[in-house]
């Protein structure tokens, strides 16, 4: 079994990246972004700070802190084009498919370049695929 948004969903994650047909998926696909997810269970804040070069999955580091933590309010890091920052319970809503990203975008907080994280948006949804089809995956 694999807890959403663990460190062993983010190994999941990445070992899924280097199967063919999501690789074709992502060829295109150069952004580093930040996930965070508040309120997860057990009082913890999580975030995926994810980054893609051509398709290939350069960077994919969780961080846990006790939540209310300072990962709310860290100033976005110039070399990520985005932080989506969302609780938990709608996180899982949106990689579950139960609930679309554009319906979720009021709950959420995004900062930095839309226009990058638009541009991108097929890897982005890859991503949430991925993740929220990852045998054995509970919430």
């Amino acid at each position: 079994m694999v807890k959403f948004f663990t460190q062993e969903m983010c190994d999941q994650t990445e070992k899924m990246f280097k199967e063919p047909q999501v690789k074709a998926k992502l060829k295109d696909v150069t952004l580093k972004f930040i996930l965070l997810v508040t309120d997860c269970p057990g009082g913890e804040d999580r975030q995926m700070k994810i980054g893609f070069d051509k398709g290939k999955m350069i960077e994919n580091i969780l961080t846990v802190k006790p939540a209310p933590s300072a990962l709310r309010t860290e100033a976005l890091d110039k070399k990520y084009a985005a932080k989506v920052a969302g609780p938990y319970e709608v996180m899982v809503q949106v990689s579950t498919k139960k609930l679309p990203m554009l319906a979720a975008l009021g709950s959420m907080r995004i900062e930095g370049d839309m226009t990058a994280l638009i541009s991108n948006m097929a890897g982005m949804t890859t991503l949430l695929d991925v993740q929220g089809g990852l045998p054995g995956l509970e919430f």
